[in-house]
């Protein structure tokens, strides 16, 4: 998906290519070279054309963005995680933590939703290889 900043540049490229072949096409050129300012002519009407379109599908990128952000706002809500002890669990009705643990780390950097594998006397992220101590990070939080 090409970024705003480089639609912004063709639009500037655009509107300068349309403003020079508008001052070429009313430059007093003899009537021999009708036939070039009819081309010129072509070429501001393919300019404008194509500036309509870039801005059409800048205003559909921007509209995308807008349902993306929203998606992921809705997800994150959706999946609500809390923080027991050292990792991340999700809630069961009463919102208690329950099931496997996430990796905090993976959680808190970058929203990734990692399950910890375990080994004796420790969980490990396989993502990110960050360490959990067993006893401050339980397999099943409701276990005691």
């Amino acid at each position: 998906m090409p970024d705003i900043g480089a639609i912004t540049t063709v639009l500037s490229s655009v509107k300068a290519a349309t403003e020079i072949a508008k001052m070429i096409k009313d430059a007093d050129i003899s009537l021999e070279k009708a036939e070039l300012k009819l081309k010129i002519a072509d070429l501001i009407g393919a300019l404008a054309d194509a500036r309509i379109a870039l801005t059409e599908a800048q205003g559909t990128i921007d509209q995308k963005d807008k349902i993306i952000k929203e998606l992921e706002k809705a997800f994150e809500l959706k999946n609500t995680l809390v923080r027991f002890h050292d990792a991340y669990y999700e809630t069961d009705s009463n919102g208690e933590p329950c099931g496997p643990p996430y990796c905090s780390h993976c959680w808190e950097v970058s929203r990734k939703t990692v399950h910890l594998h375990f080994k004796p006397y420790k969980g490990i992220c396989p993502y990110c290889k960050t360490e959990y101590a067993n006893y401050r990070t339980p397999i099943d939080p409701k276990v005691k």
